[in-house]
């Protein structure tokens, strides 16, 4: 036992110990310190690895005997799910169990009756059956059962994966990547985790699918001038020619296109084109004429937007950029309300917040978080999620704004930032956000800038418009969405709770047969019933009608909005909604008409 002498003073080590040097038959009786000295250790930074270190010991201090984890042949992967989310020290114990056979499956611990390749089998069938905490969607069902709260079991999967070199497990994370980049949503983080996961995995892999390639090359190398100077990129760009340059700008825009995603070379190159060689811009942002006329009327104002706002930290706005650029929204007023917003004071609640979130403090750094994040906003309409926050009304709206009314979203941001409140007009009342009070969103880590500061003002104003309507007797969003929206929402209402002709209307205003022009109008909130795939409802949510029109097969499909940033669920009776494949645009989500119509409960129509 001369390895723990060094850290007595340890309170796990030190019950460790005493584990350790009792008899067999008294191992129960020091079991339980060692067990809850565990269950400390976890709540701790860093805990999983501290344990990890002494997993190849566990056997044989006796962590386990007498135990049901005892038996290695015994342990059933199905079963892991359910004692991990029972919390305390009962999921201390499986930790450790499913520690031990990772330091088995990696060869520093060999066991009498478990192989590397079955410990390595074992944790395969772990994480098959728990992708959904792995990879934590963001779908209305994980919100709704709050599984984004279990980060204990979520770190625990994470961990295994990161050593568990398996093919089975590796397609999976490369599928999740896939359906989530074509998503094409505002905060990649997530993606960005999930493709370094994978990279480790693909490794130890023989055979990688070629299809996983170009999102690892996305974010790693890019682009021929980065993969062969990856250390001195900016420098490399010195030394080359326009002609390399040219190319090395589409390189990098066509990754971005077809990705998503964006790497730090290409927060460097931008930075650097703008500054010594802006007429190389076109190359980098523009992929269609739209973006290159934009960029030739308003080059100045971009260059400022690109010199206030992008940096390392803030890069993954030169997609939304690129984006924004192909938007046939650059009027003059446009473009005055937006440069106000590159000189506009911050208010101190506001900067506070941001300081929290991101450890970021002074003025410049904060000026490009606002900026880069209404960049994204207003480049990727459809990109932008409620995360785990129960805000899909407040979410929707502001892709409403960003899509319909940029102009007005842009005042109204600006109007925000300097005074620190948000007023939105109710049936001859202001409702003011500084007179209410803002519930705290619970997951930051998946939303926007825009909608970290944003979204708990508009949700108090939507809450304060549910408690005036509140004894109606009908529907309150018959009142609330026009005025919450504040233009351009169809002032007639159906939903199904009180209208006979529910069913029947829809056809009437939303199937293209009996009205062509639906789509003049669109989008328009609209109120769905969330089913699991049980079948069982699980609640309303906010989603816009984006568009109805034939899918390449030439059946009718509803395309739609929806603020959770993973569309590809499964809704209940074989119900499933589709991201890509059936003609949907960038972000976009859609069901076959008559699916659609049998989750819509709410809609607005002329």
């Amino acid at each position: 036992m001369g390895l723990f002498q060094f850290a007595s003073d340890d309170s796990f080590l030190r019950t460790f110990n005493q584990l350790w040097g009792t008899s067999a038959p008294n191992k129960r009786f020091f079991q339980q310190a060692v067990h809850e000295e565990a269950a400390a250790i976890l709540k701790e930074q860093g805990g999983l690895e501290k344990l990890f270190q002494y997993a190849h010991l566990f056997d044989q201090a006796g962590v386990f005997t007498g135990r049901v984890w005892e038996n290695v042949r015994k342990l059933d992967p199905s079963l892991v799910r359910g004692t991990l989310q029972a919390g305390g020290v009962i999921a201390a114990v499986e930790t450790m169990s499913n520690l031990r056979i990772l330091a088995i499956a990696r060869g520093t611990y060999e066991h009498p009756e478990m192989s590397a390749q079955e410990a390595n089998d074992f944790l395969t069938k772990v994480m098959a059956l728990n992708l959904d905490l792995l990879l934590l969607k963001e779908t209305e069902e994980n919100r709704v059962m709050q599984l984004f709260k279990d980060k204990q079991l979520a770190d625990i999967l994470g961990f295994i994966s990161d050593y568990c070199f398996s093919p089975l497990v590796f397609q999976s994370l490369y599928q999740e990547v896939d359906n989530l980049a074509l998503q094409r949503p505002i905060v990649t983080d997530k993606i960005l985790k999930v493709i370094a996961s994978a990279r480790r995995l693909a490794g130890s892999l023989a055979d990688v699918d070629s299809g996983w390639v170009h999102y690892e090359k996305a974010v790693y190398y890019p682009s021929d001038i980065a993969e062969a100077s990856e250390a001195d990129y900016e420098n490399s760009l010195k030394a080359s020619n326009d002609s390399l340059l040219i190319r090395e700008a589409e390189q990098l825009r066509d990754s971005m296109d077809r990705t998503g995603l964006v790497s730090p070379f290409h927060a460097t190159f931008l930075t650097y084109i703008n500054k010594e060689k802006p007429d190389l811009l076109p190359s980098l942002l523009c992929v269609d004429e739209t973006a290159k006329e934009n960029l030739r009327l308003h080059g100045q104002f971009i260059s400022s937007l690109i010199t206030s706002s992008i940096t390392v930290k803030t890069r993954k706005s030169i997609y939304g950029l690129m984006r924004l650029l192909q938007r046939e929204i650059f009027t003059l007023e446009f473009v005055k309300v937006f440069e106000k917003l590159l000189k506009v004071p911050i208010h101190k609640k506001h900067a506070n917040k941001l300081t929290a979130v991101t450890n970021l403090s002074n003025t410049d750094s904060l000026r490009s978080l606002v900026v880069s994040g209404m960049i994204s906003v207003l480049g990727q309409p459809l990109g932008i999620g409620q995360g785990f926050n129960p805000t899909c009304q407040s979410t929707r709206a502001l892709s409403y704004w960003s899509q319909k009314e940029p102009v007005m979203l842009l005042r109204m941001f600006h109007t925000f930032l300097k005074y620190g409140k948000m007023t939105i007009d109710f049936e001859g009342k202001s409702i003011s956000s500084d007179t209410l009070s803002q519930v705290p969103l619970e997951d930051v880590d998946n939303i926007d800038i825009v909608s970290l500061l944003l979204i708990p003002h508009l949700d108090s104003i939507y809450l304060e418009m549910l408690n005036t309507t509140r004894e109606r007797g009908q529907d309150l969003h018959k009142w609330i969405n026009p005025a919450f929206h504040i233009k351009g929402i169809w002032s007639e209402f159906s939903d199904i709770y009180s209208d006979l002709e529910f069913r029947a209307r829809f056809y009437r205003h939303y199937h293209p047969s009996h009205n062509p022009a639906v789509n003049e109008g669109l989008p328009q909130p609209a109120g769905i019933t969330i089913y699991n795939q049980s079948g069982l409802a699980l609640g309303a949510h906010a989603v816009l009608i984006q568009r109805v029109s034939p899918d390449p097969l030439g059946f009718i499909r509803v395309y739609f909005y929806n603020p959770n940033n993973d569309s590809l669920q499964v809704w209940g009776n074989t119900i499933r909604t589709s991201i890509t494949g059936n003609g949907e645009l960038e972000g976009e989500c859609s069901l076959p008409f008559d699916d659609f119509l049998y989750c819509l409960y709410a809609f607005h129509h002329q």
